[in-house]
């Protein structure tokens, strides 16, 4: 409980002041995504995700993405801290630095653990500007550990198709 304790604190601390930055220790990211009960849920429900979707986000297991996944359908969860909540309600602007959108990947409608994370954290001007600013992490579901982290090339090929909504998918989020 103490990690926990700590790992909020740290996590809350960093969003907060904007410290967060590309040579932080992956552990922040871990803590994020540990605390998912303090961002706002955009899905009421799993959305489901395209085959192709699914096997870019995390290993690939099948090079072909257009075969589909030898795992079936995989849904999915999205939450967005406060100052990502505006822009992604809206699809319009830009996310602010320190903006952060969590994808829990789900095995399942059904499933209540995620076997696999994938964020977007919205770093500072020039980290990426080309692609938006973003940093793309990968985190597996059972221990919140950091896979990967950065400018990962599947992620950016993906959101380049939604450079005119800050590089973000609003698939999942209800019309108003």
């Amino acid at each position: 409980m103490l990690r926990h304790g700590k790992c909020l604190w740290f996590a809350v601390a960093a969003l907060a002041s904007g410290a967060i930055a590309a040579s932080e220790a992956p552990e922040v990211l871990s803590c994020i995504v540990a605390k998912l009960d303090s961002l706002h849920r955009v899905t009421d429900v799993p959305h489901p995700m395209a085959d192709s979707t699914a096997a870019l986000c995390g290993p690939v297991y099948n090079t072909n993405i257009h075969e589909g996944s030898p795992f079936g359908p995989a849904y999915c969860h999205v939450y967005v801290t406060t100052e990502a909540k505006e822009p992604m309600a809206s699809g319009e602007g830009h996310y602010p630095a320190g903006a952060v959108i969590v994808k829990a990947k789900l095995e399942s409608k059904e499933s209540r653990d995620p076997v696999l994370y994938t964020v977007m954290r919205k770093m500072e001007k020039g980290y990426d500007a080309e692609h938006g600013d973003w940093e793309y992490a990968v985190l597996d579901g059972p221990n919140k550990r950091v896979l990967s982290r950065g400018r990962i090339d599947s992620c950016i090929e993906c959101h380049t198709q939604y450079a005119s909504t800050d590089y973000v998918t609003r698939a999942y989020v209800k019309p108003k």
